[in-house]
């Protein structure tokens, strides 16, 4: 998440719930920084939760962290993150895969660029440069779609996805509508002898 969406969530913790520290120096920042490294959607349902519960206390970093990754309902911290509606950017992959020719080689390089219009697609951002351990800060980021693409660009994207999804629709149609119509032209003298059943 953003460090604007950060500073939301901490406002939100500061606002509802009555007992707080984030006036004592260092503790409204680290919760920002805390929480800014985990997906905001994810973190706002565990803020929601701990509110339900108990509404006097903010809760510890911890104890943020723990809820975080008991909604993302995964072993070992693991986020699992779902679209709630077709991303028609990036066909609910989170990202879009781009192929670029090296003018003096002529090599040709496939990157990835992620999708900043849903929850799959964010969940894909990284930017090595601005970890906050200096020794393990790396050069490498994915970027976000709209930096190589325009309004026209990503409406192209939408547009051949849609496209792809109503053929993939139009080809099963035909596979159901076949597969409805097995067994209506039994023969008439084939059927079951009721009397050899044995219940």
């Amino acid at each position: 998440m953003t460090r604007t969406q950060a500073e939301k969530l901490v406002e939100r913790l500061k606002s509802a719930c009555i007992f707080n520290r984030f006036d004592e120096p260092g503790v409204y920042m680290e919760y920002i920084r805390a929480l800014a490294r985990y997906d905001y959607d994810r973190m706002e349902q565990a803020i929601d939760e701990i509110i339900e519960e108990d509404s006097r206390n903010v809760p510890p970093i911890s104890v943020l962290i723990k809820k975080y990754k008991g909604v993302a309902g995964t072993k070992g911290g693991r986020m699992e993150v779902k679209n709630e509606q077709y991303c028609d950017v990036c066909d609910d992959r989170g990202f879009v895969m781009m192929k670029e020719q090296d003018p003096k080689t002529k090599n040709l390089y496939e990157y990835v660029l992620y999708c900043p219009f849903c929850n799959i697609g964010r969940a894909q951002a990284y930017d090595g440069r601005s970890i906050s351990d200096k020794s393990n800060r790396s050069p490498y980021y994915v970027p976000p779609i709209t930096e190589y693409f325009g309004d026209e660009g990503i409406q192209a994207l939408r547009e051949a996805n849609m496209k792809r999804r109503r053929e993939n629709m139009d080809v099963k149609r035909p596979v159901e509508k076949a597969v409805q119509s097995i067994g209506k032209e039994i023969p008439d003298g084939w059927q079951y002898d009721t009397d050899d059943v044995p219940f």
